[in-house]
């Protein structure tokens, strides 16, 4: 397990600046310079000012004052507006933290549940409309169906079905703001982990030892805790990390779908929309960049981890091992 650990926190220690230096690189390209801009006052002739041009400082050059920067604490600031970059983007953590937090707890209770509800007791495999709903959930982005969600809500409210709009579908204000993008990040996900564990719990309930614990009468729900979950959990967990690094990777348009002021409709607002103020900014843009791969980094240590830990054969290697 040490192994594993440090293999995952070297990754996250190598692509993580990466990630930043890739932002910062791009907004140099596409800007002609990176922060902090050098602004040239272009006089005439007659001393008149015929306008401002940007210093082009090499990269690295400007790279390293920034990084110089960021160690001591300061993110910088937003382009014309003197805001400091780190008291501007709390909120927009927070908010997004709150949403994943919400969006990995139901993603791993609808994931889960749906997993052992898939399995019908009488043959021990998966049920027809179970295997139907999990293709179609596995089919359909999220984002697709956050807007089909939106169009229903709407289309009930314009036909007087409701007086009011049953969930609210833009803003971040109050809880009730955050249930359509919270399910929306968790439904793909949540099929993904339940096709997957059904899967694997089918194939177990064919087993021999399935078989000869039915026939000396023992529960069904026996069965599943005692000798079907504790063979399919590491397998499971293995998913279970796939399916939250979905969740963070949904987390872009989902955001932006239904005005969740976070950390993705940040990054989607400084890529799109030239009238943000943060419309690439390079502070912006490579924080941003590289926050989100340690979270995708991150997720995947934690399920890698939980996964080694559950299994026991890996936990006794490992203790050998040590």
């Amino acid at each position: 397990m040490s192994r594993l650990i440090l293999r995952k926190l070297g990754l996250l220690i190598v692509l993580v600046p990466l990630l930043h230096l890739f932002g910062a690189w791009y907004v140099y390209k596409y800007n002609g310079y990176f922060y902090p801009p050098k602004p040239i006052v272009i006089m005439t002739e007659n001393g008149r000012t015929d306008g401002v041009q940007f210093d082009t400082q090499p990269f690295m050059t400007s790279y390293r004052e920034t990084i110089s920067a960021m160690a001591n604490g300061d993110l910088g600031r937003i382009n014309e507006d003197r805001t400091k970059v780190n008291e501007y983007i709390d909120d927009f953590i927070i908010r997004s933290a709150k949403l994943l937090g919400v969006a990995f707890l139901t993603t791993i209770v609808l994931g889960l549940g749906m997993c052992l509800l898939a399995i019908s007791p009488r043959t021990g495999r998966i049920s027809p409309v179970m295997v139907s709903m999990f293709t179609l959930g596995n089919a359909i982005p999220g984002f697709f169906l956050g807007s089909l969600l939106i169009l229903a809500l709407l289309y009930a409210k314009r036909m007087g079905w409701t007086n009011q709009l049953l969930l609210p579908v833009q803003g971040y204000s109050t809880a009730k703001h955050m249930i359509l993008p919270a399910l929306i990040l968790a439904l793909r996900p949540a099929f993904y982990i339940a096709s997957i564990g059904a899967g694997l719990l089918e194939n177990e309930f064919q087993q021999d030892y399935v078989r000869f614990a039915k026939s000396k009468g023992l529960r069904w729900r026996t069965i599943v805790r005692r000798h079907a979950i504790p063979n399919v959990a590491p397998a499971v967990f293995a998913s279970l990390g796939r399916g939250l690094q979905m969740v963070v990777g949904s987390l872009v348009l989902v955001e932006a779908l239904f005005d969740w002021r976070g950390v993705g409709w940040m990054l989607f607002n400084t890529l799109t929309n030239e009238k943000a103020i943060t419309f690439f900014n390079p502070l912006i843009l490579s924080l941003l960049l590289a926050l989100l791969g340690a979270v995708l980094i991150a997720v995947d240590l934690l399920a890698s981890v939980l996964s080694l830990w559950i299994n026991p054969l890996g936990r006794h290697a490992s203790a050998g091992r040590g």
